[in-house]
């Protein structure tokens, strides 16, 4: 947490700009003479939040991807030949091409190129399709809080192309997928452009209900705040400061709420492609970050 000297008072006179956090900032008195002016507190993730309860959130992760690469005291980035981890019909790759940091963010890419046969230590498999796919797994967990990303999805809008900002559990305390749960943040298809959609999966899971299909937006392709706040009770999802999903769940026997939301879990962020992909899909696709936070 920083220190007294650290956290910078700034006074603007436009709070409006803040908007995007979906919180309002934590303001102080004005300087005297100053009486139309906010001043706003700051700490390491910006200005500092304020809970729905007035106390503040404490930022606990940030990461602006203002250096020249990707900063691995923060993130692992996720190999198919590694780990054997896939999604549709993408082989994730560390290659620069998938995953890389310039101009202060992050580029998570989907490649299509000539057919070849992707290294799986659980299974090879053949395909034309390479992908970027980091995670704070083993770098930062956490149960309960806000998370945060600003980013830009691609612009393909055929079928074939998919990722997001997702979290998934540090341990399998409760059993394999989807016993220990996974929260989507922010899953995104090309074939539904619009559609930003945040999920819950557990043991007992109702796809009509856990899952926020009003959660749209008119041109996916520009920079977006994506958050949402996992609280014991229930999350609620947020784009741009506005809410547009709630949930609160009942897991299956023998889980009793608010298992399996009550561990700690890391944040993951990738771009691949799915199996409707096609001839038709244009490539390269990029998910685009900015910023990625959270907040206890």
């Amino acid at each position: 947490m920083l220190g007294p000297a650290q956290r910078v008072r700034r006074v603007l006179a436009g709070a409006a700009l803040l908007g995007a956090a979906g919180i309002a900032p934590l303001q102080a008195a004005a300087p005297p003479g100053d009486a139309a002016a906010v001043a706003i507190e700051y700490d390491a993730c910006g200005p500092v939040l304020t809970k729905a309860n007035g106390t503040p959130w404490t930022c606990t992760f940030v990461d602006r991807f203002d250096a020249s690469t990707l900063d691995t005291d923060k993130w692992v980035v996720q190999e198919t030949a590694v780990t054997g981890f896939r999604t549709g019909r993408t082989c994730y790759s560390a290659a620069p091409r998938n995953v890389s940091v310039r101009d202060g963010h992050l580029f998570l890419t989907a490649h299509e190129g000539g057919w070849f046969r992707c290294r799986n230590p659980l299974r090879s498999f053949s395909t034309r399709y390479t992908g970027g796919m980091i995670g704070t797994r083993g770098k930062f967990s956490q149960t309960y809080g806000r998370f945060e990303i600003r980013a830009k999805y691609p612009t393909a809008r055929s079928a074939g192309v998919h990722g997001g900002f997702w979290m998934y559990p540090k341990a399998h305390t409760y059993g394999p997928w989807p016993a220990s749960g996974e929260l989507d943040v922010a899953e995104w298809w090309s074939h539904r452009p619009n559609l930003v959609l945040p999920s819950l999966h557990y043991e007992g899971r109702d796809p009509e209900v856990d899952s926020g299909w009003d959660c749209t937006v008119d041109d996916v392709s520009t920079f977006h705040t994506y958050a949402v706040e996992w609280r014991p009770a229930g999350m609620r999802f947020f784009i741009d400061g506005e809410p547009c999903f709630e949930r609160s769940w009942t897991p299956d026997w023998p889980l009793v709420a608010p298992q399996p939301f009550d561990h700690p879990f890391s944040m993951i962020l990738n771009m691949g492609a799915d199996r409707s992909v096609s001839w038709k899909t244009p490539f390269p696709q990029s998910l685009v970050v900015a910023h990625a936070k959270a907040w206890r």
